[in-house]
């Protein structure tokens, strides 16, 4: 008991001490004591200097001389220089010590001030705008966002006569929790290194707030009830804190005293939470724009050219130096209504048609395109793959009816198959022909959505190889939970092999199966909580460059064991995240002849610009994009050239091409892929400029097929009639003579009646014909007719 009164003494003094010294009343104290003391001392200073003649040695005469030293450094200059040396002294020391006081006064009165003025501007200030793009949060994307949204706004910039003071209507207003500079500083210094002539200029219209997304009152201080989009970014690192702090956002949204009328879309990580978006607020809607980009990177890896032409169409960055290639909606020009969808692609100089969407569908059909033979109505929309959406409505009508004639004669064996196999496999192209070997080096938290994309692409048979530094029991779990959630018991097509190890280690990389590998996807995976993008970022370049040179050692052991014959190497294919590793790829030529390289953060944000600029084009984008048959709008598929060229050399335009893939298999020609190139082109330009075509090349088409209900029936070449003298002299009427009689049998055996027989004949006579006659393989999308097949072999 007896020590308790020395321990409340000594709490006493140390909670006095923690007053006067860490509270601004405190701080004001010890400066008011300071203040008194170094009075006195001056005082006492001047005492003893013996004062002079305007000056005595007495307390109100000394009280005073010291003041006015102390508070004014230009008293001292009064002092004559005939004065005693000791009192000019004192006098200067004096003077120092009162101007530093002084400062030391002054600086807290500023400080002071500033926190006055600080609250007040927190408390009261708010960004008023209207009709704005507000961005709530900051992460690894925001910066591609906002790159994405500017590029938007430069094509509406473009696309409009509007002038300089309408045009600084539209603002993007961004609301963080992170300080005004360092937002603004990390935006310009991407800016100015990506562009500094061009976008970097346009950041005048960006606003910056810091502030919690997720409080009502910050909210409203950015004006969120009169936004036109909100774009909920994630900003942290897991699935579950991320879609868990979007959720939180979106109740805040709705606790809001006005209603919301802006469209709202939140990022989210899984699909069971972005179900949950639109019961939490009506208006907004959940992106989960990952599992899209995951389509991307597998098919980029199973099917190079489509998965290119799929990133390609996420996003409006330029920086590659390839044309921006997007889809777009156009309303149908009223000179074509009563055309066929088929027949108006020569108007379009700048863009590529790929199908119509009509104002009466609804339900399911809302975001399917009508069949290539649909005839153009009022109210129809065209669907285009353009640079912007002045160049898709660029329209050309000649003055008089246009020759729909192909150059080329169809010498073809036209005989297909639908894009789905009958294993369950969406075909997109020869390069998944066969079982595959996939490498997926890497293991995120979403990496079953991973596999279950690459079961939907790759045929049965097809190997998957897992290496990651994750344990067996915590992949196993995300398995069976995300397989049980499906209603499956395990992978139809795929079989899954897992391995663990340090995947930078290139003795633990020689233990997967290279030299039977066909590709190899490399994602990131953050091995630590504190990890950023960068950190990941870098470590899969690691393993890039690593995986590259093994490979490369193995280059004569790989050629022998190869199955897959169309494709020459094992595809490498690398996630990268971070905005500041993008700009060390495109300037770094000898890490980019490694493998490619998907920006994931990137598209992502290109997703979400998609659904920014058009809510119907997004939607069309993910119904494209999903192969379940029952959403599916339809799917992009790459062939061999070969296959439309039926055996011949031929010099061909984008309109030929166009014209021969709608009569082939009924879709529409989107680019190609030349063997001498390194990507496709989508969308090319001067489209009616012949190109050198070899029917024997591997030069590839990229196309958009209907979906399976909308399939064209596609025939057989009927034996072709000697022409007549008349007609080998002059052989433009011996072409339109072979057009036209192509053109007949096709409308003839179009008819109902033998659409309605097609589908009673067995599979085992198109079987026959297909041991009798070697063809090469099929071209995605076209569908079997058995019964003409059974009829020309019997004839």
């Amino acid at each position: 008991m007896g020590c308790c009164p020395k321990r409340s003494e000594l709490a006493r003094k140390i909670g006095f001490r923690a007053w006067l010294l860490g509270t601004t009343r405190g701080h004001w104290l010890v400066l008011f004591i300071a203040g008194c003391c170094i009075q006195v001392l001056c005082m006492l200073a001047w005492v003893l200097s013996g004062g002079n003649q305007n000056y005595g040695t007495n307390l109100r005469e000394s009280f005073w001389i010291a003041y006015t030293l102390l508070v004014d450094i230009g008293t001292q200059t009064s002092f004559s220089p005939s004065e005693r040396g000791v009192v000019r002294a004192v006098a200067v020391v004096i003077s120092i010590i009162g101007f530093v006081y002084c400062l030391l006064f002054l600086g807290m009165v500023v400080e002071l001030i500033r926190s006055l003025l600080l609250r007040w501007k927190v408390r009261y200030s708010r960004v008023e705008a209207h009709g704005h793009w507000l961005i709530l949060g900051w992460g690894d994307k925001t910066i591609f966002l906002l790159e994405e949204l500017l590029a938007a706004l430069q094509t509406e910039e473009g696309s409009t006569s509007c002038c300089s003071c309408c045009r600084r209507r539209r603002r993007i207003v961004v609301l963080a929790e992170r300080p005004v500079r360092e937002m603004q500083a990390q935006l310009r210094l991407h800016f100015r290194t990506q562009d500094p002539q061009g976008a970097y200029k346009r950041l005048y219209c960006v606003s910056y707030r810091e502030g919690c997304k997720s409080h009502r009152i910050e909210l409203m201080k950015v004006c969120a009830s009169a936004a036109e989009h909100i774009l909920c970014m994630c900003s942290a690192e897991t699935d579950s804190s991320s879609d868990h702090e979007a959720i939180r956002t979106l109740l805040a949204l709705g606790a809001l005293p006005e209603a919301i009328k802006a469209d709202v879309w939140a990022e989210m990580h899984s699909r069971e939470s972005a179900r949950v978006v639109r019961q939490i607020l009506p208006a907004a809607q959940g992106i989960v724009a990952r599992h899209a980009v995951h389509h991307m990177v597998a098919l980029r890896a199973l099917v190079p050219s489509v998965g290119f032409a799929w990133l390609r169409m996420s996003t409006s960055n330029t920086r590659s130096g390839s044309k921006v290639s997007q889809l777009f909606l156009v309303k149908a020009p009223p000179a074509l209504y009563g055309y066929p969808v088929k027949d108006i692609y020569r108007f379009f100089p700048d863009a590529a048609v790929c199908g119509v969407k009509t104002p009466s569908s609804m339900g399911d059909d809302a975001n399917k395109m009508k069949a290539p033979s649909h005839h153009l109505e009022e109210g129809d929309e065209l669907v285009m793959l353009s640079s912007s959406q002045h160049a898709a409505g660029h329209c050309i009508l000649p003055e008089t009816s246009p020759d729909f004639t192909t150059t080329s004669s169809l010498k073809a064996k036209r005989r297909g198959s639908n894009v789905l196999m009958d294993d369950g496999q969406i075909r997109l192209g020869p390069a998944a022909d066969g079982p595959l070997t996939v490498l997926v080096i890497g293991c995120p938290d979403d990496f079953v959505d991973l596999l279950e994309i690459i079961d939907v692409y790759a045929a049965s048979g097809s190997e998957v190889h897992l290496l990651s530094t994750r344990s067996l029991q915590w992949r196993e779990s995300c398995v069976q939970t995300h397989l049980s959630r499906v209603g499956k018991l395990d992978f139809e097509r795929i079989s899954v092999t897992h391995y663990v190890g340090r995947r930078r280690d290139t003795t633990v990389l020689e233990r997967l199966p290279l030299a039977s590998a066909d590709c190899a996807l490399i994602l990131s995976e953050r091995e630590g909580e504190q990890e950023d993008a960068v950190d990941s970022d870098s470590r899969n370049l690691t393993i890039a460059i690593n995986l590259f040179h093994v490979l490369e050692g193995m280059a004569d052991v790989i050629k022998k064991n190869r199955q897959n014959k169309y494709l020459k190497k094992c595809k490498l294919v690398t996630e990268i995240q971070d905005p500041k590793s993008q700009v060390m790829l495109a300037g770094n030529s000898n890490v980019r002849k490694v493998g490619s390289f998907v920006f994931t953060s990137a598209h992502e944000t290109g997703v979400f610009a998609i659904a920014v600029a058009c809510k119907d084009v997004y939607d069309l984008f993910i119904k494209l994009i999903d192969p379940d048959p029952k959403t599916n709008a339809g799917s992009i598929v790459a062939t061999p050239v070969s296959k439309v060229l039926m055996g011949r050399n031929e010099s061909l335009s984008f309109f030929d091409l166009y014209r021969m893939v709608s009569e082939v298999c009924n879709g529409s020609l989107l680019g190609w892929r030349r063997s001498k190139e390194m990507h496709p082109v989508l969308n090319p330009s001067n489209k009616d400029v012949p190109l050198d075509w070899e029917s024997q090349g591997r030069d590839e088409l990229i196309i958009l097929l209907p979906p399976p209900h909308q399939g064209h029936v596609v025939f057989e070449e009927v034996p072709k009639e000697e022409p007549t003298e008349e007609l080998m002299k002059d052989p433009k009427d011996a072409h339109r003579l072979e057009t036209s009689r192509l053109s007949s049998i096709t409308s003839a055996r179009q008819s109902p009646a033998h659409s309605a027989a097609t589908t009673r004949k067995s599979s085992k006579e198109s079987d026959a014909l297909q041991e009798e006659e070697e063809d090469p393989a099929p071209i995605p999308g076209m569908l079997k007719c058995p019964t003409y097949e059974s009829e020309r072999a019997q004839a």
